[in-house]
């Protein structure tokens, strides 16, 4: 049986931690600009659709929610936020569901609902 070396050990889980935490979002506040870039990320995937696997739309929305969970500025975004993990866990969306419950997402990023997809208008 071969020994594999600590150093060799610590080195992969390093890079499984960063792999990790990249994959799954960031910790702490939001800024302004996480959010802003999370709204036009969620606008370019409600434009290219769901896909066939791993649901990329509803992961981009439960992002969204993510983001909007993390800030503490003004707006408040928490109602948005909760009508987002709605959205995310529910079996389809629309993009009136998206719509109706980025408003203040929006109005934190000085863009209209929906800007750049047509979802809600």
């Amino acid at each position: 049986m071969k020994h594999v070396r600590p150093a060799l050990l610590g080195a992969a889980g390093a890079a499984l931690l960063v792999l990790t935490t990249t994959a799954c979002g960031g910790f702490g506040p939001a800024d302004k600009e996480e959010v802003c870039t999370g709204f036009d990320e969620l606008n370019t995937q409600f434009v290219q659709g769901n896909g066939v696997m791993g649901n990329p739309l509803f992961r981009k929305t439960e992002e969204m929610a993510d983001l909007a969970d993390r800030y503490e500025g003004t707006p408040d975004l928490s109602k948005d936020a909760e009508g987002l993990h709605k959205v995310a866990d529910a079996d389809s969306m629309t993009g009136a569901d998206l719509a109706e419950n980025t408003t203040r997402i929006a109005e934190l990023c000085d863009r209209p609902v929906g800007f750049g997809t047509g979802f809600g208008f």
